[in-house]
């Protein structure tokens, strides 16, 4: 009897593990967890570092001559070509050390001891010597560099002697037209300049009376064009007698060339028309 027991127990228990055993089997799989996305993966576990600052070239990270493209400088960067003769590269370079001052970047391609017309060969005991053209390269620079303004300096054409002589001031007038028909558009806007009187040795005979001849020849060629014409002149002689120092300092040191801490508020002041000048034609709509 109690054998009999001992076996209906066995066989309940058998019978309940195995109805146990069945439901087991008959329920659905846990769902699995989704994978996150491989990017929400990356991003948890490396962000990405941030962007690198915005480096801008500086006056000295570049070569004097170069200019930039528009896209490597700040937004509304006055790109400044400016081209002549030796005043032009002194001018220049006082410009491209107060630039930032005013969000411009300058370009220096001025040529010393040299003419605006084409080199001429002369002899010099015996020998062939080519001269010296400020203006050879002014339509390749143009094409190379697509500045937004260029600056024509040429402080020292009143040293011709024929400056006050209506053929050659038409001469002079015909190449002007000549090269800026060249360079285009490549030039941006083109500005003339009323040079100032010399001082020191550069001053004899009739100098001063020269440089009003080639002045008012430029004044006369700007308006035949629509140039803007940037007065060198009346800002650094006012009176013929000129202004000698700025902060105690000479402007030009030499009597011709601006250089030095004396010339940095001519610099300061000439970027600041030049800035007038990009405004007035985007106000206009050019």
């Amino acid at each position: 009897m109690r054998t009999s027991l001992h076996l209906v127990l066995a066989f309940s228990c058998l019978l309940g593990l195995s109805a146990a055993a069945w439901l087991l089997l008959r329920r659905p799989p846990a769902p699995t967890p989704p994978l996150p996305p491989p990017e929400a993966s990356t991003a948890a576990s490396s962000p990405l570092p941030p962007p690198p600052p915005i480096v801008y070239p500086t006056p000295f990270s570049v070569p004097t001559a170069a200019l930039p493209p528009r896209e490597a400088l700040p937004p509304d960067t006055l790109r400044l070509l400016v081209v002549g003769d030796s005043v032009a590269s002194f001018l220049g370079m006082a410009l491209r050390y107060r630039q930032d001052e005013a969000g411009a970047f300058v370009a220096v391609r001025g040529v010393g001891s040299c003419s605006i017309f084409e080199a001429k060969i002369r002899i010099e005991n015996g020998k062939p010597v080519r001269g010296t053209s400020c203006s050879e390269h002014w339509i390749e620079d143009a094409a190379e560099l697509h500045p937004d303004m260029t600056l024509l300096v040429m402080g020292g054409a009143f040293f011709n002697e024929k400056a006050c002589e209506p053929a050659w001031q038409d001469a002079y007038e015909k190449r002007i037209f000549t090269l800026a028909d060249g360079m285009g558009t490549n030039a941006g806007r083109i500005v003339l300049t009323r040079v100032p009187y010399p001082i020191k040795d550069w001053r004899y005979g009739n100098v001063p009376a020269r440089v009003d001849c080639l002045n008012g020849m430029l004044e006369r060629a700007a308006r035949k064009r629509g140039w803007p014409v940037l007065d060198l002149m009346g800002h650094v002689c006012p009176t013929p007698a000129c202004r000698v120092e700025s902060e105690g300092k000479p402007i030009r040191p030499d009597g011709l060339h601006f250089d030095g801490a004396g010339a940095e508020e001519t610099a300061r002041w000439v970027l600041g028309e030049l800035e007038r000048f990009a405004r007035e034609e985007k106000d206009a709509g050019f």
